[in-house]
């Protein structure tokens, strides 16, 4: 069993949370120290990126920002970015972790009409653990094989990755919150989460400071990030930035507005600012992110 005393926290990982990322690691790989996100995955370590864990057979513990959260087989349990994470070495489930960074995330939203910005963002406020039925526990079983076969015939980032894995955490997403719905969990915090991801959706070309969103829910500033870092681990400012960004992603994607034509219709007086900000986001310019792009497609 994973000690909660005298713990040590390791804030390493070789993936580059910039990069447009996705990688399905087994289990064993992991355990056995074959693979390049833990040097030790029996300590608790800060993930920069998103990911998820799927066992296939076994049972145990996973320690989860210092709760220890039991699993069985045909669970999934989720790691958001910012957690503090860590596997028991008393335990050898097998099965699969899918990582994700944030890039890869943004570009994914950007390619489907859908926008899973509300259903993800409500799923970060549910429980580490998701139970599934065997059914939907198959489903998912052969899902994360198709993505792991997609990413080992080409790009990991390529179109027919990032609709998989669309398809996969949009139901992950739902299934989460549903459950957490049947379960009460935090009602009234999720109930004002929820609100102020709707306003987010219905506003954030229009209005990107979080105080007016605070205003509008008749919340202080503070009183906000702290509903949003419960539910998220994310403040009110990143939120608004990640959907925003997810915007400007999409609409560089597509071929027909100029860049000076995309920052206008998102509310932005000036293109330097609009640089400056997308720079800030994605590092790099819009014309350099649209270019690279167009030339791997």
């Amino acid at each position: 069993m994973v000690s909660l005393e005298n713990i040590s926290i390791t804030e390493h990982n070789d993936s580059d949370s910039s990069e447009s990322k996705i990688d399905v690691v087994k289990l064993e790989q992991i355990y056995t120290h074959q693979n390049q996100y833990f040097d030790n995955p029996f300590q608790p370590q800060f993930a920069n990126y998103f990911s998820f864990i799927y066992i296939e057979k076994g049972q145990g513990e996973h320690l989860v920002d210092g709760v220890l959260h039991p699993y069985q087989s045909g669970d999934v349990i989720f790691i958001n970015q910012g957690q503090h994470h860590a596997f028991d070495a008393a335990d050898s489930p097998q099965g699969k972790m899918v990582i994700i960074t944030p890039t890869f995330f943004s570009e994914c939203s950007a390619n489907i009409r859908y926008s899973y910005f509300i259903p993800f963002h409500l799923s970060l406020s549910c429980a580490s653990v998701l139970r599934l039925d065997p059914c939907l526990s198959q489903n998912c079983h052969s899902m994360i094989n198709l993505i792991s076969d997609a990413i080992a015939q080409q790009r990991s980032d390529s179109i027919e990755v990032k609709l998989l894995f669309s398809a996969l955490v949009l139901k992950l997403a739902q299934l989460r919150s549903s459950s957490s719905q049947r379960n009460n969990a935090d009602g009234e915090h999720r109930r004002r989460f929820s609100e102020f991801l709707g306003l987010v959706e219905q506003k954030f070309h229009l209005e990107r400071e979080a105080k007016s969103y605070a205003d509008q829910m008749h919340l202080s500033y503070k009183a906000l990030n702290q509903l949003c870092k419960c539910c998220s681990g994310r403040t009110a400012k990143q939120i608004i930035d990640f959907r925003l960004n997810l915007e400007i992603l999409r609409k560089l994607r597509m071929q027909g507005d100029c860049v000076q034509s995309i920052a206008f219709e998102l509310g932005f007086d000036d293109i330097t600012n609009f640089v400056r900000y997308f720079k800030r986001l994605n590092g790099q310019t819009p014309s350099c992110y649209r270019s690279a792009y167009n030339a791997v497609m």
